[in-house]
């Protein structure tokens, strides 16, 4: 049986090699990282601008509805909540 520190000693040393570019990948994924979460929130901030502008724009340029009486009244929750006595005087 070989010893271990003679198979020790014949393996080629790569971990150093792979050990010299650690920090900059470190450093490159935290960057990656934090330009996500900013174009995330950015994206959040958009949406929420453009929902606001689409509500706005909604609000003031939809129509009037006209609530005019209809033949229809009688069965609307609003006489269906009135006295029975009310009924003949509101509609």
């Amino acid at each position: 049986m070989t010893d271990l520190d003679t198979l020790i000693a014949q393996t080629p040393s790569s971990r150093a090699e792979a050990l010299d570019g650690l920090e900059d990948g470190v450093w490159n994924r935290v960057a990656q990282t934090q330009a996500r979460s900013r174009e995330r929130k950015l994206r959040v901030a958009a949406l929420c601008v453009a929902a606001g502008i689409g509500g706005v724009a909604g609000g003031v340029s939809a129509p009037a509805v006209d609530q005019g009486r209809s033949e229809l009244t009688v069965f609307s929750p609003r006489m269906a909540a009135a006295p029975l006595d009310m009924r003949s005087v509101l509609g």
